[in-house]
């Protein structure tokens, strides 16, 4: 097929280099180029340098709905256009521009999980499976027809980043399957309301981009929640939370079995345990966390045990103010 291709990040190049082997990329388009990186220099998205590598034309539009951009997919005249994480919404007009419409990858089961960052919701509400969906695209925030989806079971210690990762690769394979399946005929486009199973179905969850004040630990919530919330974020954002006012990124958090009678006037972030050579144990709302990698502002991770031999904590102290 001739496919146009709309991507941004990391999670989109999978995708495209599995329709660049398979059929003909007329271009690609992403997001403008912006500073990354330590050094905050102006670089190219993930998936341009993947299109400049592999010799495709790249379009980076200002806004979608640019008349020129417009006339100039027109012109192009795909017979799909795929989009992968692209982080804006696609107008009628593109949507209704190629024979086979706009597919989305999506890297969660829908209707369960739509919007931003499905991944690390999917992880925060310890679910034990996740899924790519590919699907029609309409003029909704990711509410078209479902064409196809495949799952995988999630790692009880797997993070946030490694389960996108893996969701990258497998959702390379539903794209190309999906275009098989309509090229053949043998795919049913499947309206979200008519998905009947409870788990993917569930409660249907917008989610949002991560703010600074959403990765903030509340110490109130369950420990197994908890230490779900920092899995989730870990490597990238990173959940954090407050030492003697300065901010502490917290890495990995484990639950900790405590004596509950030793601790019973214990609250919400207070440190009532250091774990020899392991870390401090933190009180939760319910239950207790074990913080096992650490990173002070100003300084490198290191281990919990490290962080709390070097701070010379001591029982009682509290995190989150």
């Amino acid at each position: 097929m001739r496919v146009v291709f709309m991507g941004t990040p990391d999670f989109a190049v999978p995708t495209l280099r599995a329709l660049h082997q398979n059929h003909q990329v007329l271009a690609a388009v992403s997001l403008a180029d912006k500073p990354r990186g330590r050094g905050h220099k102006i670089s190219p998205s993930p998936v341009k340098a993947c299109a400049m590598e592999l010799g495709l034309p790249v379009y980076q539009p200002a806004r979608v709905r640019d008349e020129e951009f417009l006339r100039e997919m027109a012109q192009l005249a795909p017979d799909v256009i795929v989009v992968a994480a692209y982080s804006r919404l696609i107008p009628g007009v593109l949507l209704q521009l190629p024979r086979w419409g706009c597919l989305n990858l999506h890297p969660s089961y829908l209707p369960r999980y739509r919007g931003a960052v499905p991944v690390p919701a999917a992880i925060m509400h310890g679910d034990i499976k996740a899924a790519v969906t590919v699907f029609r695209m309409d003029e909704g925030y990711d509410t078209g027809d479902l064409l196809l989806w495949r799952e995988v079971a999630v790692g009880e210690e797997e993070t946030g980043t490694q389960l996108l990762q893996r969701l990258a690769e497998l959702g390379a394979e539903a794209v190309l399957e999906t275009l098989q399946g309509l090229a053949n005929s043998s795919l049913t486009a499947i309206p979200q309301d008519a998905i009947s199973d409870p788990f993917q179905r569930g409660e249907v969850l917008y989610t949002k981009p991560f703010t600074k004040e959403s990765l903030f630990i509340n110490w109130h919530d369950s420990a197994e929640h908890i230490a779900n919330f920092v899995r989730a974020l870990m490597d990238v954002p990173t959940a954090c939370t407050l030492w003697q006012g300065e901010v502490l990124k917290v890495g990995e958090a484990r639950v900790q079995a405590a004596d509950d009678a030793a601790y019973s006037e214990a609250v919400p972030g207070q440190i009532v345990g250091i774990a020899k050579g392991r870390g401090p144990v933190v009180a939760a709302g319910q239950g207790y966390v074990l913080l096992s990698k650490v990173k002070p502002a100003g300084k490198g991770w290191m281990d919990g045990w490290s962080f709390a031999q070097g701070r010379r904590l001591e029982i009682g102290g509290c995190l989150g103010s």
